[in-house]
C-alpha cells in the first residue's frame, strides 16, 4: 500500500501546485479552538464541516473513543499545550454514537492480543477494560472527559469546555454538557 500512497501523493502535490493551493498557511488555529474526538474513520471529512470549520481553523486531537483514561497525561498535555502555549479559548469534546470502543469485550481483546503475539505477562500486567478505554455509554464518556478537563490543574480555568455527541452517519450534533 505504501507505493500506492506515495504515487497518489506525487499526483496530489502536483495538482495542488498547478492549482496554486500549495501556499503556506498558519499552523495556529484560526478559530482559537480545539476539538478532542475519536479516531473513528467515519468522522474524517465529516466532523469539521458539520461544526462549520475548515482547514486550519481548529486544532484536532484524536484517540480511540475520545477517552481520558485515569490520569491520561498525554491527552491533558496536548490540550494544555493548545490552551496555554497557543492561546486556545475553547475545547470541544466530541464523542459519537455507535462507538466501537463501546462494543468491545475484554475477553475478545485478550484473545486478539494473544493471537497477535502479545505476551501473557504483558496482558496480565494491565486491566484490559481500563487500558484500552472500553466505554459503557458514549454520552457518559463525553461528560467524564469534560469534567476531567475542567478539573485539571493544567487547563486554565478561563477555557470554555463543551461536550457534544455526533451521529457518525448524518453529522448531527447534540450538546451533552
Amino acid at each position: 500500500m505504501l507505493e500506492k500512497i506515495l504515487e497518489h501523493n506525487r499526483k496530489f502535490v502536483q495538482g495542488r501546485k498547478n492549482a496554486g493551493e500549495d501556499k503556506p498557511i498558519s499552523g495556529h488555529a484560526q478559530k482559537d479552538a480545539m476539538v478532542f474526538t475519536c479516531m473513528d474513520t467515519r468522522l474524517v471529512e465529516l466532523l469539521e464541516p458539520a461544526m462549520g470549520f475548515g482547514r486550519g481553523d481548529i486544532k484536532i486531537l484524536k484517540n480511540a473513543g475520545n477517552i481520558i483514561r485515569g490520569n491520561c497525561s498525554d491527552v491533558i498535555r496536548s490540550i494544555a499545550v493548545g490552551t496555554i502555549l497557543m492561546g486556545l479559548k475553547e475545547v470541544y469534546v466530541v464523542g459519537h454514537s455507535d462507538c466501537g470502543m463501546r462494543k468491545l469485550k475484554a475477553d475478545d481483546i485478550k484473545a486478539k492480543m494473544v493471537e497477535r503475539g502479545i505476551s501473557e505477562d504483558a496482558i496480565e500486567a494491565i486491566d484490559i477494560e481500563e487500558w484500552f478505554g472500553l466505554l459503557k455509554d458514549e454520552s457518559e464518556n463525553v461528560r467524564d472527559a469534560v469534567l476531567k478537563l475542567r478539573e485539571s490543574p493544567y487547563i486554565p480555568k478561563d477555557v470554555k469546555i463543551f461536550g457534544l455527541l455526533m451521529d457518525p452517519n448524518t453529522g448531527g450534533i447534540e450538546p451533552v454538557i
